[in-house]
């Protein structure tokens, strides 16, 4: 555990905000952090994921998926007594890719306190780098919290991380 939070900070602290990534080199950190998860949450902790080919050498903003991921934990993981997936799908289209984070969730168990200002921070990152307001949607279905992410295959500011 100690050495794959080593490689998730490591990963955070030396990654610019204002870059951009592989999906790939992205989703490699996404790993480390649900490992750590799955070492504190146990069988609680479910996660699968389904990349369509051509999806991991896109481009996407560095540290964009982390908040999303950690609100599926926080609302889904934490207060659930059943075992809760979360799970990350990639297609993609001609002129965009889309990722989805999907995790299910215990309606009766107790609300964790947010204000959204994960989601907010991402709306604005996408809409600064993007020049549109539209590339984050959100929506709760039969206990289910899906958040759908479009990524334009050209963004507005030519800073690639490679």
């Amino acid at each position: 555990m100690v050495v794959k939070l080593s490689e998730f900070l490591r990963y955070s602290v030396t990654s610019n905000i204002n870059t951009f990534t592989t999906l790939d080199k992205e989703m490699q950190n996404i790993q480390r952090y649900l490992e750590i998860e799955k070492i504190r949450f146990g069988d609680k902790l479910v996660f699968e994921f389904e990349m369509s080919p051509g999806c991991s050498t896109r481009h996407i903003p560095v540290m964009i998926l982390q908040p999303l991921f950690e609100n599926a934990i926080k609302h889904g993981v934490y207060e659930s007594t059943e075992p809760v997936k979360v799970l990350t799908s990639c297609s993609t289209f001609e002129d965009y890719f889309e990722i989805r984070i999907i995790n299910d969730f215990d309606p009766a168990a107790p609300a964790r306190k947010g204000s959204g200002i994960g989601l907010r921070n991402i709306r604005e990152r996408l809409r600064l780098m993007f020049r549109n307001d539209s590339l984050l949607k959100t929506s709760v279905t039969n206990n289910v919290f899906q958040v759908v992410l479009t990524i334009p295959n050209e963004p507005v500011e030519n800073t690639l991380n490679q």
